[in-house]
């Protein structure tokens, strides 16, 4: 059951939360500390819209313990549906800042982790990321090829961990959390399509010119944001919660991204 008083918006029938991501930092660490196993969601447009589909999915989205958003897509669509000014980062920064402070957190207390990852290449770099930049972390992980879900958890229960990352495509993730979550000795779950954003944020370099000028950070975000432009995946999105809320005026930030994007 959802203890935490934040406030929510409803995206295509889930309840996203919005707050701070020190705030859902602070809150995971408190869950990661009871007994039992809890479940943190990142809530994307590609998971939004497989839940549309499939009513088992979307139930178990809405049953984890903290829904967060998890890509620019529902970070645009939670801030369509607000009606208060507040300050909030710029979009696609939200999932970034909460790994980065979760890491720093899990860093100081040498907490341990354990990654579940898709491509052999993925789980390297956020091991190599992880091991420069949080040495303290005590971290290991697999990948999963889509069949023995078993092995998965035997090794997850071998280790032990504080935390278990299933950066997995939604489906699989949704898999695990409804059919094994009994079954895994950890206190926490944290179900994010990936952590390669911010990997490739935080360690691929911007051109020395902008480095100079100091517009590095500018560089990465039109970087990242050329790629988001591409998915078919956010526009089918957009569309729908258009059409779920009934259109509306878009707000300042939409029209200057739209312009930005013609």
């Amino acid at each position: 059951m959802k203890e935490h008083s934040s406030r929510k918006v409803n995206v295509l029938g889930t309840d996203v939360s919005v707050m701070r991501p020190e705030k859902a930092v602070n809150l995971t660490m408190d869950y990661m500390r009871r007994k039992g196993l809890e479940v943190v969601f990142f809530h994307s447009a590609e998971s939004s819209l497989y839940c549309q589909n499939q009513s088992w999915a979307a139930e178990t989205v809405q049953d984890c313990q903290l829904v967060l958003p998890g890509d620019s897509h529902m970070e645009m669509a939670v801030r369509h549906q607000r009606s208060d000014n507040e300050d909030q980062k710029g979009i696609g920064e939200f999932a970034d800042e909460y790994l980065k402070r979760l890491f720093a957190k899990l860093n100081r207390e040498s907490r341990e982790i354990f990654a579940v990852m898709e491509k052999q290449e993925h789980l390297d770099s956020l091991q190599d990321y992880v091991g420069t930049s949080y040495p303290d972390i005590f971290q290991s992980g697999i990948v999963y090829d889509g069949d023995t879900p078993g092995k998965i958890v035997n090794e997850i229960n071998a280790n032990i961990p504080d935390i278990v990352f299933f950066c997995l495509p939604v489906e699989q993730q949704l898999m695990f959390v409804k059919e094994y979550a009994a079954m895994m000795n950890t206190r926490l779950c944290i179900c994010i399509e990936s952590v390669q954003p911010l990997i490739r944020k935080e360690t691929e370099n911007a051109p020395a010119f902008l480095q100079m000028l100091h517009l590095d950070g500018i560089w990465f975000r039109l970087k990242r944001e050329s790629i988001i432009r591409k998915t078919v995946v956010g526009s089918i999105f957009k569309q729908k919660v258009l059409e779920d809320t009934g259109g509306g005026v878009p707000s300042e930030t939409e029209k200057s991204r739209e312009n930005e994007e013609k």
